[in-house]
């Protein structure tokens, strides 16, 4: 299992010696231990010492392809956020794409890779991977002193109310009284129900917690509230068991999830969020396209797929390095952020390519507006970065009504702008 501050590793399967040969070399330059195995059996073997990192994984391979190897890592709680990337020779099809990342995938290249691409993905994935393994070890460390503070009764961490079969709390311990921000008088007498917000349940007769009374049964709930005196919702988990017979109660043991539920929002926020530059990143980026198409469809205003591609970019990382090719996208990103409105969606998808999606456009000279805007903010300050950009637009939902469909028009749009001479927009013909 990976302790803290030790290397990660990357671990490279691929069932072609030359490219697992090609790839070690290629990788080497990242300072971290490679690890080279040829079939996703011993790829699952590797993963689990529970040091691995990151994963490039090549699809085609005898025995147990790469999406079953993906599948496999995804089911399992040690290497269910551990970043893959496939680098396959298959066509990348709307169809390999989709399986691809339904299988649990972050990137998807082709072979022959670009090496500076795949060696800047590699370390933004490694150090991404990092981040979150430092959450989890703090998550961890959390839940250890919470047990040893549970261990000792008369200052356990968890709340514990006593509560009969007619719904009124008859006993509260001193630290559900602290959870609700009350006094253990006016809890004791009170109804239950005042103090739960989910789930909700107005009539005790019928309630959840009185129909396994009866029955005899514990009740464990892992995503509950409890409502304090003042109104504000506190996440808990709840735990209550019948009482012995002739008592005639039940026992309520509410666990503050307070933190853990913050741990598991910024691990799900990490999964959806550029390392680099804070924006979203491309899975990020198609959950909000999604969402965008769902509310195109039922309120029917148009909305606007912005593709923006960097001019000049390759010269800065050949000529300066990865370092100021990294602060080249945080600067463009930025650049970009100041342009629009604070409910526009910015993603960078990858490399140097970036989308915005813009909900609630008049018509198309609004979206051609905003790509224009973008275009002269990225190229206004040539001091800084010799940069421009290229604006492919689609409009939803003339230019489709699904994920792909958008993204094929706008990233075609903004070739057509490239072909074309660059720095300019071209919306896709709809």
């Amino acid at each position: 299992m990976h302790t803290q501050g030790e290397m990660l590793e990357i671990l490279v399967v691929d069932d072609e010696e030359d490219n697992l040969e090609q790839m070690q070399e290629l990788l080497e330059e990242l300072g971290r231990p490679v690890r080279c195995v040829s079939c996703g059996k011993d790829a699952l073997a590797c993963m689990a010492g529970g040091n691995i990192g990151l994963v490039l994984m090549d699809v085609q391979m005898p025995g147990m392809d790469g999406f079953e190897v993906a599948r496999r890592m995804r089911a399992d709680p040690d290497t269910r956020f551990t970043p893959i990337i496939f680098i396959s020779g298959m066509r990348q099809t709307d169809a390999v794409l989709a399986q691809g990342y339904s299988a649990g995938a972050v990137d998807f290249m082709s072979k022959p890779v670009h090496p500076a691409m795949l060696v800047h993905k590699a370390r933004v994935l490694l150090e991404h991977d990092r981040y979150r393994r430092d959450l989890l070890h703090t998550g961890q460390q959390l839940e250890r002193a919470r047990a040893f503070n549970a261990s000792i009764l008369d200052n356990t961490a968890e709340g514990i109310l006593v509560v009969g079969s007619d719904g009124l709390i008859r006993f509260a311990n001193p630290a559900i009284v602290r959870m609700l921000g009350t006094s253990e008088a006016q809890l004791q007498g009170s109804e239950l129900l005042d103090w739960i917000e989910t789930p909700r349940d107005d009539d005790w007769q019928t309630s959840v917690w009185l129909d396994h009374f009866r029955r005899g049964e514990s009740l464990r709930l892992h995503d509950a509230n409890l409502r304090n005196r003042d109104g504000q919702s506190l996440a808990v988990a709840l735990s209550v068991s019948p009482l012995s017979e002739g008592q005639d109660a039940m026992t309520l043991l509410a666990l503050d999830m307070s933190a853990v539920r913050e741990l598991h929002r910024q691990l799900e926020v990490m999964t959806i969020t550029d390392a680099l530059t804070g924006l979203l990143n491309r899975r990020g980026f198609i959950q909000a396209l999604q969402a965008a198409i769902s509310r195109n469809q039922r309120s029917g205003q148009m909305s606007a797929l912005l593709y923006l591609d960097l001019d000049g970019f390759k010269q800065i990382n050949d000529l300066f390095g990865h370092d100021r090719g990294d602060e080249a996208l945080r600067w463009v990103s930025h650049q970009l952020q100041a342009c629009l409105r604070p409910y526009d969606q910015l993603a960078r998808i990858g490399g140097d390519e970036f989308t915005v999606i813009i909900e609630g456009v008049n018509g198309p000279d609004d979206a051609a507006a905003v790509a224009q805007k973008l275009i002269g903010q990225v190229s206004a300050d040539q001091d800084s970065f010799r940069l421009g950009a290229s604006v492919g637009i689609a409009c939803l939902p003339s230019n489709g009504n699904t994920v792909a469909e958008l993204m094929r028009a706008a990233d075609s749009a903004m070739y057509e702008a490239k072909r074309r001479g660059k720095g300019q927009h071209r919306f896709a013909p709809g």
